[in-house]
């Protein structure tokens, strides 16, 4: 379960990713809709699962829409300039599908899990920018990115446990 959750995660990454860098957010955004149907579908208790990914989609968001309004990341796909485009809320939903189950290994070590946000935070937008999805706009931008998943990771690691829709 967890391995197909890690490889779901990487492919809905992908295409939200791809989906925004080549204005195909349609097909992005219903390829990351069924995975996270799927997720949901998977999970022993339904109501956690989805009341989690809303948890994360809400949190997450109103970290992007920070950087957004402070001009530390512009995104491509964006509807409207000042709002977060839908496909980072999306992809804050399948981050939040990995909690857990394939990033589960992390709640027992918070230091841990501040180093993997510190590091693996920034790598995500550092690959997207790569993909021309997002533009990270001047040198303090990998700071708050590396400084907010540091803050982040724990505290969603920490909602998973109350939200785990996994549990047996």
């Amino acid at each position: 379960m967890k391995l197909i959750n890690f490889v779901l995660f990487q492919l809905g990454w992908f295409v939200s990713v791809w989906g925004a860098a080549h204005q195909k957010l349609p097909l992005s955004m219903t390829v990351v809709a069924l995975i996270l149907l799927v997720h949901i579908m998977q999970a022993s208790h339904k109501k956690e699962a989805t009341i989690l990914l809303f948890i994360i989609m809400l949190l997450g968001s109103i970290f992007d829409q920070l950087l957004l309004i402070t001009n530390l990341v512009t995104y491509e796909s964006q509807f409207i300039d000042y709002l977060l485009p839908i496909w980072i809320v999306a992809m804050w939903g399948l981050f939040a599908t990995t909690l857990n189950l394939s990033l589960s290994w992390l709640k027992s070590n918070m230091v841990l899990a501040i180093l993997f946000g510190f590091i693996g935070g920034p790598m995500a937008y550092f690959a997207a920018e790569q993909l021309n999805a997002v533009q990270l706009t001047n040198h303090f931008s990998i700071y708050a990115l590396a400084l907010g998943w540091a803050f982040l990771t724990p505290i969603c690691l920490y909602i998973a446990q109350k939200w785990n829709g996994f549990r047996t």
